[in-house]
Parts: structure tokens; sequence; C-alpha cells
């Protein structure tokens, strides 16, 4: 299994140099949620209880709709991590291939973030406080709000973990109906829940560094866990090791040949012929046919033994005689000595 650590830096790699397309589109699929937002509540903008469940129906409509634009982004990182073409063409990618596989699966995430969400969307609704509330009452209120609303949040978050795959399998396998992407997505996080999860709440401190920049940096931050999130679907198909295989085996490939062709250099000339030959097996002893034989190839080479000492012994004797004819007075000598 891969590390966060090294999920993050696989991301950080694939978006160099592709931050802007990466950003204009996560900007453009929240920008269809705003707009859907804005056309329910100028549509429906009464308070009663029919205006509210058709404003929350139409939404939930239109959200089923941007949520194909979604699992398109989804398409376009995947190319991105794997190294393939890419253009914001791919966000419409599950509209020209079965956008109902995408919508089913989108229906049933929806309904579990309805169902999360309820409490606060109840509370909230049913406990508006009126124009002469008190200060005391309008606080409480909004703290009990937002409270509902981010254990909702933390436990659709939780509850979805197992189908976060779904977009992915559905990209990778286009013949799979959505229920059959579901299900494989739950078996593919069997026991990858918990790093999944710590997977997520390792981004929160980014999030909340992101105040200082006036939330900016989160146009940053959302498309650097979107595609971390894919190393992660990559890292569980087994698709991440592959690359990392290949990696070390370029690597390593590039590297040993510097080293062979620098081993080869620093050895001498004979063990450049056979490079290979490490050692050299012992002359094998040669057999005579009898001992006469023996005796005579002895004899032989004692003599030869004996004949290359005497011509040393020569040359040595030699060299003293050549010291004292250099040693004789020459007739120049006895002029110059006669002068003195």
């Amino acid at each position: 299994m891969t590390s966060r650590r090294e999920l993050k830096n696989y991301a950080k790699q694939a978006m160099s140099g592709k931050y802007g397309i990466l950003i204009l589109a996560f900007v453009a699929v929240q920008a269809l949620a705003l707009i859907s937002s804005m056309i329910s509540s100028a549509l429906f903008p009464g308070e009663k209880t029919i205006d509210i469940v058709l404003s929350y129906a139409f939404t939930f409509i239109l959200t089923l709709l941007i949520n194909v634009v979604a699992a398109g982004m989804n398409y376009m990182y995947l190319n991105i991590a794997r190294g393939k073409a890419y253009s914001l063409n791919d966000l419409f990618y599950f509209y020209r291939h079965h956008p109902d596989r995408v919508i089913v699966a989108g229906f049933f995430m929806a309904v579990l973030n309805l169902l999360t969400m309820l409490p606060y969307t109840i509370y909230s609704n049913a406990n508006l406080p009126g124009e002469d509330a008190s200060v005391e009452v309008l606080i409480t209120w909004l703290y009990t709000g937002v409270v509902l609303m981010v254990v909702g949040m933390i436990v659709y978050q939780i509850l979805v973990i197992p189908l976060e795959m779904t977009y992915y399998i559905l990209a990778d396998k286009p013949e799979l109906k959505s229920t059959e992407a579901m299900k494989e997505s739950l078996e593919m996080m069997h026991g990858n829940f918990g790093r999944y999860l710590m997977l997520k709440i390792s981004f929160i401190p980014l999030m909340f560094l992101s105040v200082f920049t006036f939330y900016i940096a989160l146009l940053w931050i959302f498309p650097y866990m979107a595609m971390t999130e894919v190393m992660f679907y990559r890292d569980l198909t087994g698709e991440l090791k592959v690359q990392k295989e290949e990696e070390e085996r370029v690597a390593r490939d590039y590297v040993n040949p510097m080293f062979d062709s620098y081993s080869q250099s620093e050895q001498p000339q004979e063990d450049q012929t056979h490079p290979q030959q490490f050692w050299r097996m012992p002359e094998e002893p040669v057999s005579y046919e009898n001992e006469d034989e023996q005796n005579i190839t002895d004899n032989t080479e004692m003599q030869n033994v004996q004949a290359d000492m005497d011509d040393k012994k020569e040359q040595n004797d030699s060299a003293p005689k050549e010291e004292e004819e250099d040693n004789e007075p020459k007739p120049w000598d006895e002029y110059f000595n006669s002068l003195k």
C-alpha cells in the first residue's frame, strides 16, 4: 500500500503545469451548483411549506444533472493522472456515455445526503426566529443550526466513503451498471475505510490555513484533494504499483550502464577480454607414462633453472669490472695532476 505522503507527491507531480485547467474545471462545477441554487430561489421565493418543498425538489433534480458534470471532472482527473489527453470537454464525457448510470448513483448519494441533513433542514426552517426575537435567541438558533449542519456533513462523509470509487469505476468500465459499480466500490473499499478517512482528514489543516488567504487557496486545495483521491483509486487497482515498478526499472536501466562502463574501464586488458572470468581453474597436472620419463623431465627443468642462475651470476660479476675500468686513471688525469 502506498503511504499518504507518496499519494500526495504523485498528485503534485500529475498536477504540475496543469493548475489552470484544473482550477477552471473546479470553478465551472461550483458555478453550476451556485446557479442552480439561485434559479431555485428565484422560482420559489415564498416561505410557505409548498414553496420550500418545491424548491428542494427542483434543487435536487438540478443537483443530479450537475453531478454528471462532476463525474466528468473525475474522468478528466483520471486522464491527467495517467498521462493521457485531456480537455474541458471531458466534463461532458458521461453525457455522451450513458448518463443514466451516473444519475442513478448520484440519486442514491443525494438521498443519503438528504437524510443526514434532514435534522438541520427541519430545525432551521421550523425554529426560524421572528423579527422581534432577542439576540440570545438568534445566537442559540444559529449555534444549534451550525452544530446540526456540521454533524450532518460528517455523518454523510462517513457513510458515503465506501461509495467514493463509484464514478472512477464507471469511467473505467462503461459496460457496468450503476448498481454494479457501487457494489464494486464497496468491495474495493473493504479494509481501506480507515486509510481513506485519514487521507481526507489530513487536508483539514490546509482548509483552516486557507482562511488567511480569504479562502482563495481553496481553488488549489480542492483540486489537490481530488487528484490525491484519484491516486488512492489507482493504488487500490494496483495501477500505481505498476507505475512505481516501471519508474524504478527505468532508473535502474539508466544508472547501471554508467557503472558497468566505469568498472570495465578500471579492469586490466586481460579482464576486459574476459569480463566474466573472475578466477581461473588451476592447471591440470601432467601425467607421465613411467618413472624414467618423469625423472628426465625433472632433470631438464633443474638444468634450465641452474642455467638461468649462472646467467644472472655472470651479469652481476661483470658489473664491478665495468666500474673498475671506469675508475682507472686516464692520460689527461695525469696531465692535470702534474699541473697541480
